[in-house]
């Protein structure tokens, strides 16, 4: 066991004081489900006790009924916070703005109060198979697909409603497309639903009391017959002003067209309970209410004709009494100032030469509320960069400079926030800045020039940092946030002058799994654990697709047990019988390396004077030999040492102090790299002690210290360039 002082023991145990007798402990994890773990009893646990358990990061809880664990984003229980009351996936906390790199979170584990209980009520169960396999029980709310557990986007199969609950599932992100309502238990196979669900709605419904009336003699209704009335057909939607349509008959009969907004049946001049169709057009999205004051059972139609049969289909043929019209958040973009040939975009990316404008023709941008574009210089979201926030004329944009410049977009709303790396003049800490991806010469007025010593990088942007300004000197290229320690290691602390961001496109995020050669059935697969029953295509993989900064670790079982075999490279398993067809479960993990610019090697120049020495006997000085390899015993101490340490930027620091000024073997080099936690430190040990290696000639031994053959490659060029 390790020694701690007193002020360290007193300090964990004022932050961490189980209840004596608790047996429910939670458990949270440093990656998703698995890695190093740490149960924690009732209490409360901030980043240094979590930091001496070895939690670096918390990527993933497990929390037992009638427990709750309150998540902050800040040390010391400040920052925001994230009540859980069943366990977490990685996916779910990332989304909430938690499980980042570098982010130091403390924590408070409870017991639930019996009202926290009774305040999440009946919940509906949502399945990954025929009511088996993954499960997610969801009280009253709204839920993307984050929060679907250990169940996939899309990949929802059947669902178990208790009554006096509804639920609509949609089949886009942003409760939007198509969507189906349900009020009871439902294998969404027979409802043309299956594995196509990205977000959800619960709520509650009235329950009608069932009213037991005398029977009575049956009523003979006279036969009516109503004259026929020509009917005006509806007035053709303007784009620029889209209405949706609404037919007494099946798009016929009485109509009426009304803009966005909230409307009761007393505006529509159909009689209630007499809606049969509807026109939704481009750009609108409806939202019929079985009652009045939006309540009751509901349906989202968006930018589809629904006919008759289509209301019947879903239970609203002659039944709405209320709804609610809304414009689809989108961007529209101009060839000239509001004018010329354009088109609208909604949330994601687009380069220009795909669309109507040309590339470098775009001079306008009309924004609804809440949205945000960012437009590029060059094609795939490169080069210069202006972000947008509001409707953009033609004087705004050549103002910055912008005006018939962009070949490129991101387009984004509320629900995906901006991606922006923030920099700090300390370890995460002291002044800071924030950078939308674009190229800055001059990007650190606020923390200073040669002021950056750490820097937060969320997942899918690239960060490359300059010594000079205008992109110039020694640089380091990041993907993932760095501390001080990793910046003072390579020699890069308070020496950054211009900055690139980039985002890494979106194919280059996930391994991809085929059926086929390349070809076929194929799945996306961002970080995370897949079992069996999570991959559709488990029992067909033949060949995976795995970008550059990324790794995949198949098994032969779908438990992850078995044979296995870790790639992070595109391989193609059609050619090999043996193991085509035979892995099923799957690890997929970010394994982006930093790539930094050696600091240049200097060789002193010792100006020696030129003199005719005095004829004098030559006498022979013999230097003293000075011994500078390690010992046994001090090359174990040191090692000791290096393990002693809880955190990785420590462990480098450690290693560089105990080997400075000293001549190392190559089985020292080995046992050094071996107690770095990650690969890539591994890597840059190596890289390092080059210069201290005793046994240059066969340093090319070391590269069975790597597991990835990324790694090796990259650790025998660096010995091609020496």
């Amino acid at each position: 066991m390790k020694r701690l002082g007193w002020l360290t023991l007193s300090l964990l145990l004022l932050c961490a004081i189980p209840s004596a007798g608790q047996k429910k402990t939670i458990t949270v994890y440093t990656d998703s489900f698995s890695g190093l773990s740490e149960s924690l009893g009732v209490g409360k646990y901030n980043s240094v006790y979590l930091g001496q358990s070895g939690i670096s990061m918390v990527r993933s809880i497990t929390v037992p009924a009638g427990m709750k664990v309150i998540l902050y984003s800040k040390d010391h229980f400040e920052g925001n916070s994230l009540v859980i009351f069943d366990d977490a996936t990685t996916q779910y906390l990332q989304s909430k703005g938690f499980a980042q790199m570098a982010q130091r979170v403390s924590l408070i584990v409870a017991e639930a109060s019996k009202e926290e209980l009774a305040a999440r009520g009946r919940m509906v169960t949502i399945y990954q198979d025929n009511f088996a396999g993954a499960s997610k029980n969801l009280p009253v709310g709204y839920y993307e697909f984050a929060d679907f557990g250990l169940i996939a986007n899309d990949q929802i199969s059947s669902i178990k409603i208790p009554k006096g609950l509804k639920v609509t599932l949609y089949a886009n992100s942003g409760f939007s497309g198509k969507s189906l309502v349900l009020s009871e238990d439902a294998v969404l196979k027979t409802k043309e639903f299956n594995d196509i669900t990205s977000s959800l709605r619960v709520e509650e419904v009235e329950i009608a009391p069932v009213v037991v009336t005398p029977s009575a003699p049956p009523v003979v209704k006279k036969e009516v017959v109503v004259p026929e009335v020509k009917v005006e057909k509806p007035a053709p939607v303007d784009p620029d002003h889209p209405v949706v349509t609404f037919f007494q008959d099946n798009f016929s009969g009485s109509f009426k067209q009304l803009v966005p907004g909230r409307y009761d049946v007393t505006t529509l001049g159909i009689a209630n309970n007499e809606l049969s169709s509807v026109w939704v057009p481009e750009g609108l999205r409806l939202t019929l209410y079985e009652n009045e004051g939006f309540k009751g059972r509901s349906l989202v139609i968006a930018e589809e004709n629904a006919s008759t049969d289509y209301l019947s289909a879903y239970g609203f043929d002659n039944v709405a009494s209320s709804w609610i019209i809304e414009k689809i958040p989108q961007v529209t973009l101009y060839q000239d100032n509001f004018a010329g040939n354009s088109f609208s975009v909604r949330v994601g990316r687009c380069n220009l030469g795909d669309f109507k404008i040309e590339n470098d023709e775009l001079s306008s941008v009309k924004l609804m509320p809440g949205m945000w574009v960012l437009l590029f210089e060059d094609d795939s979201y490169q080069g210069k960069s202006l972000l947008i926030t509001q409707d953009a004329s033609t004087e705004f944009l050549q103002t910055h400079g912008f005006d018939n410049v962009t070949s490129s977009l991101v387009v984004g709303d509320s629900r995906s926030p901006l991606p922006v790396a923030t920099l700090y003049q300390d370890d995460f800490t002291g002044r800071s800045k924030k950078l939308t991806p674009g190229e800055y010469d001059s990007p650190l007025v606020e923390i200073g020039n040669n002021a950056l010593s750490s820097i937060e990088i969320p997942r899918g942007l690239r960060v490359t940092l300059f010594e000079n300004n205008h992109f110039d000197g020694r640089k380091m290229i990041l993907y993932r946030s760095e501390g001080t320690g990793f910046f003072n290691q390579h020699s890069f602390n308070d020496l950054t002058s211009s900055i690139i961001v980039e985002m890494v496109d979106p194919r280059n995020l996930v391994v991809t799994l085929y059926t086929d050669s390349f070809k076929g059935f194929a799945q996306d697969l961002p970080p995370g654990k897949y079992r069996g029953q999570d991959l559709y295509v488990s029992t067909d993989i033949s060949s995976v697709r795995v970008p550059s900064g990324m790794r995949a670790t198949l098994y032969e079982h779908d438990n992850f047990t078995g044979r296995s075999v870790t790639i992070d490279r595109d391989t193609d398993y059609t050619g090999f019988q043996m193991f085509d067809n035979f892995y099923h479960s799957v690890v997929v993990e970010d394994a982006f390396l930093p790539d930094i610019t050696p600091l240049p090697v200097s060789v002193p120049v010792v100006e020696v004077p030129v003199t005719t020495p005095p004829v004098t006997e030559v006498v022979e000085v013999v230097a003293p030999v000075i011994d500078c390899g390690l010992s046994d015993k001090e090359y174990y101490l040191a090692l000791k040492a290096i393990e002693a340490k809880a955190f990785s930027a420590e462990k480098m620091s450690m290693a560089l102090l105990v080997t400075k000024e000293k001549c190392l073997n190559n089985e020292q080099i080995r046992g050094f790299a071996g107690s770095f936690d990650f690969e890539d430190q591994s890597l840059e040990f190596v890289k390092y002690a080059y210069e201290l290696a005793s046994e240059k000639s066969t340093y090319y031994t070391l590269d069975d210290i790597f597991k990835f053959m990324s790694s090796k490659d990259a650790f025998l060029q660096f010995l091609k360039s020496k």
